[in-house]
């Protein structure tokens, strides 16, 4: 009989009979073979031309929307700036207009070409506009030294047009007063006194051109106001 021995004592065990197990070797074993599944066959698909042309025209069509918008052209751009300011009460003189006034004004302008060294110099009357500006900018300096020179700066920086044979503008590579201010003030001081006054000779020749002489040109000045 069995029992279990140990320092607390010694206590039997009812034996039962041992069952038995076989395990077999598998070492060896590699299962059944594996399944071959035949190959599917395969076929080329069917070629639809008239589907591919039904497609490649959707292609294009969404191509076409999905496509951004085209610059607007110059001509496009000029009439929406021209609506907009006809809205704002803006609206610029036409190309007509605009050469009428000039021819208009050009017919009480003079030009004074000089030469100073053998380089041509030339002058040019200025605008009721002009002049207000240039006296304007000059006004701050009013009862200073500096107001003669500033006033002569600023009526020649809008009278002068070329300098020695060179359009000014294009010499500057510039139009802008504060540039041909600049320019004036580096010229020599004789040279811009000796251009100031052919500025004033011609400024006098304007007067006179258009001066009330005689009776006979009173009459004629009170007949046109009448008009």
């Amino acid at each position: 009989m069995a029992k279990f021995d140990s320092p607390l004592g010694v206590k039997p065990i009812q034996g039962q009979s041992q069952r038995e197990f076989v395990i077999p070797d598998e070492s060896g074993f590699s299962g059944p073979p594996p399944q071959i599944r035949p190959p599917r066959e395969t076929s080329a698909p069917v070629f639809d031309q008239q589907a591919m042309q039904e497609f490649n025209a959707r292609m294009a069509a969404t191509t076409i929307q999905a496509a951004p918008q085209s610059v607007p052209s110059e001509i496009e751009m000029q009439f929406a700036e021209a609506k907009r300011l006809k809205r704002e009460g803006k609206e610029r003189l036409s190309e007509g207009a605009r050469r009428r006034i000039e021819i208009l004004v050009g017919m009480t302008r003079l030009t004074r070409d000089f030469e100073i060294d053998g380089k041509l110099y030339k002058l040019k009357t200025l605008t009721s506009k002009e002049l207000e500006e240039a006296m304007s900018a000059s006004s701050e300096f009013d009862g200073t030294v500096r107001f003669i020179f500033e006033a002569r700066k600023q009526v020649l920086a809008r009278s002068l047009v070329v300098v020695a044979g060179l359009d000014l503008s294009q010499f500057l590579s510039s139009t802008n007063i504060e540039d041909r201010i600049y320019f004036l003030d580096e010229m020599d001081h004789e040279l811009l006194v000796r251009i100031y006054s052919e500025y004033n000779i011609m400024a006098q020749e304007l007067q006179d051109k258009y001066a009330i002489k005689t009776e006979a040109d009173v009459k004629e000045v009170l007949e046109d106001l009448k008009k």
